[in-house]
């Protein structure tokens, strides 16, 4: 079989799986998202009542150990969410009710909003995106990565990426699923393109990246109320280190690169404004491409 053909071949598997796997895959991703979430609410929600019941009066500590700084921490999270417009007109009621101050914020629209934005049920066209998408990842993969092996790894990741593009858009969430799927497959590519030389090197960038975004989070945290680097896009950051190895440096610039001419043309053309966020994942996957290849050509 001719280069050509297995080419044509991988981007038509790739297409059919842009149509069926990836919108069920996204649709799935984002109810998880928010089935962990409305857990991890109801259950702080609870301790939070609980702990006020015992202690009338006082409000719990982050700073404080145990169960009192954990669900302190939730009490600081929802309220900033709050203020900020991120939570929905239910939250902010049943948060009114536990006796804290909602005054002077907005709803983000309501629960059957929110639980419209947690699912994905494409339209054909939105379909044929995916699959165009998904054809054109495949391809790419067998024309760049050496052997099957490493074809298949590197089209599961960037299949990962493409769902987590889809749930980014939606709902401004990059699911840990995707995450945890970029980093498997990405250190099998990289254990059959560059070694286990080629993981570590991932790994080290890895910790440099999150590091880095923490340490900006906490110096722009007056200028980037909700921080200016998403939990989701600091976990996809670590994965896709991982997966692009010793070209994870130059999948970071290409990527950031990349967002801050988008943003520049938003805030110039007044679609954008300084402080607003853009769904990071479309970047994140031009990370994974460029920094696949350079780790490619460095072998």
């Amino acid at each position: 079989m001719t280069a050509g053909a297995l080419v044509a071949g991988a981007a038509l598997v790739g297409a059919v799986a842009g149509w069926t796997v990836v919108p069920w895959a996204s649709d799935r991703a984002l109810k998880r998202v928010r089935a962990r979430a409305d857990s991890w609410w109801d259950d702080s929600l609870e301790v939070y009542r609980a702990f006020k019941c015992a202690h009338p009066g006082i409000e719990p500590a982050s700073a404080s150990p145990g169960e009192e700084g954990a669900v302190g921490l939730w009490r600081d999270y929802v309220l900033e969410q709050a203020h900020l417009g991120a939570l929905t007109r239910e939250h902010l009621c049943t948060l009114a009710q536990a006796g804290l101050d909602m005054s002077g914020t907005v709803a983000a629209g309501t629960e059957e909003e929110r639980a419209l934005r947690c699912s994905f049920r494409p339209r054909m066209w939105q379909r044929a995106i995916c699959a165009v998408g998904a054809a054109m990842f495949a391809a790419f993969a067998a024309v760049l990565a050496p052997g099957v092996g490493a074809a298949v790894a590197l089209c599961v990741c960037l299949l990962a990426m493409e769902v987590a593009v889809v749930c980014d858009l939606r709902a401004r969430t990059i699911p840990l699923e995707t995450c945890v799927l970029v980093v498997l497959a990405g250190a099998a590519f990289q254990v059959v393109v560059n070694g286990f030389e080629g993981v570590m090197a991932g790994l080290m960038f890895a910790g440099i990246a999150v590091v880095g975004s923490m340490a900006a989070n906490r110096v722009l945290r007056g200028h980037c109320p909700g921080g200016a680097v998403g939990g989701g896009d600091v976990r996809c950051m670590g994965a896709l280190s991982v997966a692009t190895g010793a070209g994870a440096a130059c999948g970071f610039a290409a990527c950031y690169a990349l967002a801050a001419a988008t943003s520049l043309a938003g805030c110039a053309t007044k679609r954008l404004t300084w402080t607003d966020g853009v769904p990071m994942a479309p970047f994140l996957t031009v990370w994974l491409a460029c920094g696949a290849s350079v780790s490619l050509v460095a072998t």
